[in-house]
């Protein structure tokens, strides 16, 4: 009897087995779908250079022809009629320079003779100081104005501008003038002689 006891759980525990086993047959087996795995179609890659930016250089050149006579002018699309009268071009009637025209900017002004330096040595030597200026203490320029002809002599001697409270400085100074030699005259680009106005200072200065 004991032993009957003691198999008595094994024959148990085998049933309870084979009775789970039978029903795991018979019953049906869930089917999972499988994830296909698709693969990406290939890309044509464009071929590798050696270096990216290289030019790519065509096998031929095209050549270029040029024409040695090219077209001439197209015609005029409005032809001249031969029965207008003709186009005439207006003219510019020359520049004629007066014989009593006065300049006053030469392109050669007049000159003393023997130039600036004999000029100033001609003042100095000849200007006769008057004696009311010098009791006064006058002292001051006077601007004088004259005009030297084509053959160097000096007119229209004017005075632009004298000493104020003093006339005899004026006088003195119209003397020097009108008593100067005869000047180198002016001349133009060309070289030929004309009238030309020239000014100057004379000064009145006490020692």
């Amino acid at each position: 009897m004991s032993i009957l006891k003691g198999l008595l759980p094994v024959f148990i525990l085998f049933l309870f087995v084979s009775c789970e086993h039978d029903e795991k047959k018979s019953s049906p087996k869930k089917i999972l779908a499988k994830a296909v795995i698709q693969q990406t179609p290939k890309v044509n890659k464009s071929p590798k250079t050696e270096k990216q930016t290289r030019r790519i250089i065509p096998e031929k050149i095209p050549m270029v022809f040029i024409d040695p006579h090219p077209p001439g002018p197209e015609p005029d699309p409005f032809p001249y009629d031969p029965g207008e009268p003709p186009v005439v071009c207006p003219t510019v009637d020359p520049i004629v320079i007066k014989a009593d025209t006065i300049y006053d900017f030469p392109a050669y002004m007049p000159e003393f003779p023997g130039g600036q330096e004999a000029f100033k040595h001609y003042l100095q030597s000849k200007l006769v100081y008057p004696d009311d200026a010098k009791e006064l203490g006058i002292e001051g320029k006077v601007i004088m104005s004259f005009v030297v002809f084509e053959d160097g002599s000096i007119q229209e001697v004017t005075i632009l501008r004298g000493i104020k409270g003093n006339t005899s400085c004026e006088k003195e100074a119209l003397r020097l003038i009108k008593r100067m030699p005869n000047w180198i005259p002016g001349k133009d680009n060309v070289g030929n002689v004309l009238k030309a106005r020239v000014k100057i200072p004379v000064v009145f200065k006490l020692d």
